[in-house]
């Protein structure tokens, strides 16, 4: 067999060296040209520039098309400008635009560039920031290793696509209109056209969008702009592609942020997976931690002491009487400093008077808004008695210094995920950091799954959308029956007034899934049960709504031997642990399964906590894939 497979190469190099006879290449051209072509009946499929060897220095001289994906070769003596390999990749990355081959839309990171050297060649190899550099001794490493990304089928559809979009590339070795059937190959059954998640593992968001995702990723926004949509629907999946869209476009750094930590940091490891050759062009980092980076950099103190301002608090609250007296819950008061007052940079009594409390839920009494009032100004005075300032402290400091002195830089664009997580503060530092420009500013929320107090207009930012908004409604992560039962959740949407739709309405892409509604006396024992009879290689998280539920769980299950990591210290790496924490820890990940047991914190008592309540239990139960279980008990 071995010798029949090695005779089949042999004879196909023989033919392309007959096809290409007449082509004025360098010798060692020739021989990379002869050794894709005898991958023939490995699916792979080369199109040759017609131009070559005088290629244009912006375009590539080969486009190989096969399992692993597009790869933009570039057949050079030397190492070329990353202006000019950047320049190839887009070129074949806008032949591809708009390519279905039945599973989606076809995203940019199918692609990768690779510069293909003499062997002679003694200059730099390996990976640079935009392309893989190799000598044509180490073609084994692009034909035999790596990941396979599309069918057979595929990789023909998009080879025929290419040989139909321009008349710059050439098959070679293989005609677009006649294609002999691949020797011991089996034909693939054919399938309704589907949705990449309909059919494919999860992961699969690296290559393929839908056509609504990927308008959003290569549309231009004349300025800031906004995208929406339940829980699922591939928001974040968008803000990532559309970074490095903008990436392969421009020399400039971007930012991908929010307002919780775990979230970019999630992120990054994402966009790590889909295109690590643009990891250093991109900014992944919290709004609060790179505030306090720029001030830093501007020789301003920007470190937080969390105990000490928790002190400061507590000295306040435990001196307060008529606070207590209209609601006695310290979070609740802490909530109305962070995000009301110092979350709205409100500086004056009268400001705060006449303040909108949107996402507050009731109206505050105008008499207790006079003693809340006269509760910050003493939590100030305790902050500065202290020598300390709080997390909101260091977003005013920057803003007040970005205003005073703008980056010397601009970033050539900024995604802020999980939007309606900011504080008013917050959103306005976003804002002085990326501009009004065109592409500058991405929101990216879901105003069903706002889990922290308070609320804003864009307006009050000063920030105009003018129709520059997508809502996306193809839910790709849970599966029918999952999605079915947590848009059962009434969790009512007090973010911006901008466009949303409801989970209960998103469209379901994958079907099936299961709901275990568990009812009984010992949770733990059958939370136990259930978690110890999946599948090994299932991800699984315990969710709840209280830290100290969180820990509860934890210790349950080391007690039992069960490996646990707690969902604050995970980064968003594969990992057999079963990972537990709160529904705002949660944020930002998803797992083929998740738990969601019963807590015994006193049920919620005003309006506000009711919504609150609902909107993080939809948030837990969005994060389920596949498996959704339910605890009920008696």
């Amino acid at each position: 067999m071995t010798g029949t497979f090695h005779h089949r190469q042999e004879l196909l190099r023989r033919e392309a060296e007959v096809q290409l006879r007449d082509r004025p290449l360098p010798s060692w051209q020739k021989r990379v040209l002869h050794r894709f072509a005898a991958e023939r009946d490995n699916g792979w499929y080369p199109l040759l520039n017609q131009f070559a060897p005088h290629t244009p220095r912006q375009r590539p001289d080969l486009v190989l098309v096969g399992r692993m994906g597009v790869l933009v070769v570039l057949l050079r003596e030397a190492e070329p400008d990353w202006e000019d390999s950047r320049a190839a990749f887009v070129w074949t990355a806008e032949l591809l635009a708009g390519a279905s081959i039945g599973s989606g839309m076809l995203s940019e990171s199918v692609l990768r560039t690779v510069v293909v050297h003499p062997i002679e060649h003694t200059g730099r190899q390996g990976r640079s920031a935009d392309h893989l550099a190799i000598t044509e001794d180490e073609l084994d490493r692009l034909l035999k290793r790596g990941e396979r990304i599309l069918t057979s089928d595929e990789a023909l559809s998009l080879a025929k696509h290419l040989d139909s979009r321009t008349f710059d590339l050439t098959p070679i070795m293989w005609n677009s209109q006649r294609i002999p059937r691949q020797r011991g190959s089996v034909p693939e059954v054919l399938q309704e056209p589907v949705a990449p998640s309909a059919r494919r593992p999860f992961r699969d968001w690296r290559y393929f969008l839908d056509d609504a995702q990927l308008g959003a990723v290569r549309r231009s926004y004349s300025g800031p702009a906004q995208i929406s949509g339940p829980a699922g629907t591939g928001k974040t999946t968008l803000a990532l592609h559309r970074l490095a869209y903008l990436a392969r476009r421009g020399d400039g750094k971007l930012l991908y942020t929010a307002g919780l930590p775990l979230v970019p940091e999630r992120a990054g490891k994402r966009f790590d997976q889909m295109a690590p050759e643009l990891s250093g062009q991109i900014e992944f980092t919290s709004l609060h931690e790179w505030a306090r980076g720029f001030l830093a950099g501007r020789g301003r103190s920007a470190d937080v002491d969390d105990q000490e301002v928790r002190r400061a608090f507590d000295a306040v609250w435990s001196r307060d009487v008529v606070l207590h007296g209209f609601r006695n819950s310290r979070e609740y008061w802490k909530d109305e400093v962070d995000r009301v007052i110092k979350g709205r940079g409100i500086s004056t009594f009268d400001s705060y008077r006449s303040a909108s409390r949107k996402g507050r839920g009731g109206q505050l009494p105008p008499e207790f808004r006079s003693h809340a009032w006269r509760f910050y100004c003493e939590y100030e005075r305790e902050l500065s008695e202290r020598g300390v300032f709080d997390h909101n402290d260091v977003l005013k400091r920057a803003l007040v210094e970005l205003e005073r002195r703008p980056l010397p830089r601009q970033y050539a664009g900024v995604v802020v995920d999980e939007a309606q997580e900011l504080t008013l503060t917050g959103l306005r530092l976003a804002h002085a950091i990326s501009g009004d420009g065109p592409d500058q500013l991405l929101l990216v929320g879901d105003g069903q799954q706002q889990v922290l107090a308070g609320g804003w207009r864009l307006s009050d930012a000063g920030i105009s959308l003018h129709g520059r908004g997508e809502v996306l409604q193809h839910d790709y992560r849970n599966r029918g029956r999952v999605l079915e039962r947590a848009g059962q959740v009434e969790a009512i949407n007090r973010f911006d007034e901008g466009p949303s739709l409801p989970l209960n309405a998103a469209l379901p892409v994958r079907g099936g899934g299961q709901v275990v509604e568990w009812h009984g006396l010992e949770q733990e024992r059958a939370l136990l049960c259930a978690l110890l009879a999946l599948d090994d290689d299932s991800s699984a998280a315990i969710i709840t709504e209280t830290e100290a539920s969180a820990e509860h769980w934890l210790h349950v299950l080391r007690e039992a031997g069960v490996k646990a990591l707690p969902l604050a210290e995970w980064d968003g790496r594969d990992t057999t642990d079963t990972l537990v924490g709160t529904s705002l820890q949660a944020k930002g990940s998803e797992f083929r399964t998740v738990f969601l047991p019963a807590e015994s914190a006193p049920p919620p008592g005003s309006r506000e906590d009711r919504e609150t309540h609902q909107r993080r239990r939809l948030v837990a139960m969005a994060r389920a894939q596949d498996h959704l279980w339910l605890s009920h008990p008696h």
